[in-house]
């Protein structure tokens, strides 16, 4: 028994003697400083750490040791390993932050250099000391109840922001001075105690650094400060926050976190007073300002944010609720939105005025789970057409006014909305208008009822009248624009569609003469069409093309000639097929007509219309029994100028006068066959005494006196 405690004793001997040979002598700090070195270096490419002086007794402790030679670690002092007691000093210089960041984990920039003193035991020691951190005059006291904080004072001044953002790896979005004085009496996180006041002054926003892809550059500089005072008290930090910059105020009373329970509540009052200025930052021009306030609260992981604004010069009031980061509800009325003050906020011309109403009630905001309801109304609606006769080179002169009432179901992807919209020109109802949010898309019906075509013309600039009816479908997608419709017409049918650039209609049955009255253009012809119309929107060209049935030309100016001179009635004529066929450029309209009936043929080889100016310029050759002649029309569609080149019956009618005057009065002194002979009616070989020039000559002065 005395052996092993003997042998007990002596082995523990050995060991304090042991840990006393390598912690407290010169060959124990020798290798303690090597093996520092050899753990802090392991693995390491930028960072070489030398210690140039390591020595530990059970009352001192002196450290130095280099960083790549340009840093410095500097500790000298007293050090009571069993009393737990210490007095040292410490100086810390590190040129090159960047070089630590495997030791850190942390990427770091530039210098940083602190100097102090730390002094007491485990029961209560104090480190004090100073640092020039981001070029500030920093001076920290802490005191440490068992090594934990217990108390603390920080006095930072004079900051540079950018310093702090370059230090920390962040992108420098502001330039400024920080201050900070925290006096904080006691630290413990359930009996918290002090103030902290923060203030930033002369900020300024760095707009490079915020939008790295910036369009626009700002010739104004966005400048900014703010103060906040934190009181800490029990487990909580209770804010005000007054923050002041060119684009926007913000101004919170008293925001409550409780550090404990990780919960916040806040009020807020926030004033945006040029959002003109934010153009930069978004790439995109808003104008106007705006005010808005109400209440913030983070509690258990849910975030709840309602409040008032006066947006848009409306009566706005909102409630949105995000829980575990998904958006969960959703609550919005806005009271009397001005159109205007919108179309300016986002920097359109002022097309509009009139009041907008939306209430929205949406139970599940996230996307795939919608489920809500959405009630736009527009009313008072009011066109600017001097604004829109300016913008889009239109001329519009009436009063043209508008109103709308829009309800939105959300279920899941969709939004599924019944559309209504009446103005002053026409009504468009939409049953059945579904966005795929998902899919980016929309498909819908619609409605299109003119009641007044006349009422068309500001916007056409065509002359129309009677109503009309279209009812269709539309189709939009990612790189899709589909739009088909129909509506029935003069007896008719006229189906048309268009997808993306390319528009495509076929009429059918359609009676020509009331189409033409429709337009106000003359009506000279009654027939049923079948005609194709392929146009691209884009490079504006296309082609017309088909057949005019069972055709009949209606009583107008060029009949009423044709029957003067020819004593022939055009309008009695049937053309069973007139075939037609158009080039569009434009404006610009190119058609050949070609048509017969058992009598006449007709061809119209050039006809030129100018939509633009309401003009034609054509020309149509006709062939009537043994007639033929040419007709030209030109002017304003409205009201053309028909010329038809007569000649043909001059000559003819000449003709039949000269005979029947000759043979009246010349019988006895013209032979017979002389006078057929001159009316190219007798064959050459049956003259049997030609006439002299002067008797001819004497013949037609008796004629026409």
């Amino acid at each position: 028994m005395k052996k092993l405690f003997f042998g007990l004793t002596i082995f523990i001997i050995l060991i304090i003697g042991s840990i006393y040979t390598v912690l407290f002598t010169a060959i124990g700090n020798s290798f303690v400083a090597s093996l520092i070195e050899s753990k802090v270096n392991e693995g390491q490419k930028d960072v070489n750490l030398k210690v140039n002086n390591f020595k530990l007794t059970t009352n001192t402790i002196a450290f130095k040791a280099t960083i790549d030679d340009n840093s410095v670690i500097d500790i000298q002092g007293n050090l009571n390993i069993f009393a737990k007691s210490i007095d040292v000093d410490y100086n810390i210089n590190i040129k090159d932050l960047s070089k630590l960041q495997n030791i850190t984990n942390q990427k770091l920039n530039g210098s940083f250099s602190t100097k102090g003193n730390i002094k007491g035991d485990s029961k209560l020691a104090k480190i004090k000391g100073s640092s020039s951190v981001a070029s500030s005059e920093t001076a920290y006291d802490i005191n440490l109840v068992d090594f934990n904080p217990k108390s603390a004072v920080l006095n930072i001044k004079n900051a540079k922001i950018e310093e702090l953002l370059f230090l920390v790896n962040q992108p420098i979005y502001a330039n400024g001075i920080l201050n900070i004085d925290a006096v904080i009496k006691d630290a413990n996180v359930n009996a918290l105690d002090g103030a902290i006041k923060t203030s930033v002054s002369n900020g300024v926003l760095n707009l490079n650094s915020i939008n790295p892809k910036i369009e626009q550059k700002s010739t104004t500089p966005i400048v900014f400060n703010f103060q906040t005072v934190t009181k800490l008290f029990s487990n909580v930090a209770s804010s005000s926050v007054d923050f002041n910059s060119s684009i926007a105020n913000l101004d919170i009373k008293k925001a409550d976190f409780n550090i404990k329970e990780t919960s916040l509540n806040s009020d807020y009052n926030l004033f945006v007073k040029s959002l003109a200025q934010l153009e930069p930052i978004l790439n995109q021009k808003l104008n106007g300002s705006f005010s808005t306030n109400g209440n913030i609260s983070f509690v258990n992981n849910n975030l709840n944010i309602n409040g008032k604004s006066d947006i848009f010069k409306s009566k706005t009031s909102y409630d949105f609720l995000v829980e575990n980061s998904k958006p969960k509800t959703v609550k919005v009325n806005i009271s009397d939105a001005q159109i205007s003050s919108l179309l300016n906020f986002v920097n359109q011309p002022l097309l509009a005025e009139g009041l907008l109403n939306i209430d929205a009630n949406i139970s599940n905001a996230q996307i795939g789970n919608l489920e809500g309801t959405v009630i736009t109304k527009l009313k008072d609606g009011l066109v600017n057409n001097n604004v829109v006769n300016k913008t889009y080179n239109q001329k519009l002169k009436d009063k043209l006014t508008f109103q709308a009432d829009i309800n939105t179901k959300l279920n899941n992807f969709l939004a599924s909305s019944l559309v209504d919209v009446d103005t002053s020109l026409a009504t468009i109802d939409m049953k059945k208008a579904v966005y795929d949010i998902e899919n980016l898309s929309f498909d819908s019906d619609y409605t299109l009822n003119v009641a007044d075509l006349k009422k068309l013309y500001d916007v056409s600039q065509m002359k129309m009248r009677g109503n009309i009816q279209v009812d269709g479908n539309i189709s939009q997608g990612k790189d899709k624009l589909a739009v088909d419709g129909k509506s029935e017409l003069f007896g008719g049918n006229i189906n048309f569609n268009l997808l993306n650039d390319d528009f495509n209609a076929k009429i059918d049955n359609v009676e020509i003469k009331d189409l033409t009255h429709m337009l106000y253009y003359p009506e000279i012809f009654t027939s049923k069409s079948n005609i194709d119309v392929a146009y691209n929107l884009a490079n504006k060209k296309g082609t017309l093309s088909g057949d005019l049935l069972k055709g009949q030309f209606i009583k107008n100016e060029f009949s009423t000639i044709i029957n003067t001179f020819a004593k022939f009635d055009l309008t009695k004529e049937i053309y069973e097929k007139v075939q037609i066929k158009s080039d569009i450029d434009n404006q610009i309209i190119n058609t050949f007509v070609d048509m017969e009936s058992s009598l006449t043929k007709i061809t119209v080889p050039s006809s030129t219309l100018n939509t633009e100016k309401n003009t034609i310029n054509a020309l149509i050759q006709t062939k009537i029994k043994k007639y033929e002649f040419d007709t030209t029309v030109t002017g304003n569609l409205s009201n053309p100028k028909v010329k038809v080149d007569t000649s043909s019956f001059v000559k003819d009618k000449i003709k039949n006068k000269v005979k029947e005057k000759l043979k009246d009065k010349l019988k006895d002194k013209i032979d017979g066959s002389l006078l057929d002979n001159l009316l190219n009616k007798a064959p050459k070989n049956e003259i049997k005494k030609p006439a002299t020039d002067a008797e001819i000559a004497k013949a037609f002065r008796e004629i026409f006196g």
